[in-house]
């Protein structure tokens, strides 16, 4: 299984994937740069 992990940051990105395989959940995380996505992204209370 594949998941958009909405993030740029690959240390986010690498803390979940280890908790999730620590847990036995085999899921590949792909972030935003890995589906070309390059955009910015504003963030504020209305969108958290």
């Amino acid at each position: 299984m594949e998941i958009i992990y909405a993030t740029s940051n690959e240390g986010k990105k690498n803390q979940v994937e280890e908790f999730l395989h620590y847990n036995n959940y085999h899921v590949k995380l792909l972030t935003l740069k890995d589906i070309g996505f390059e955009e910015e992204i504003e963030e504020n209370r209305r969108n958290i």
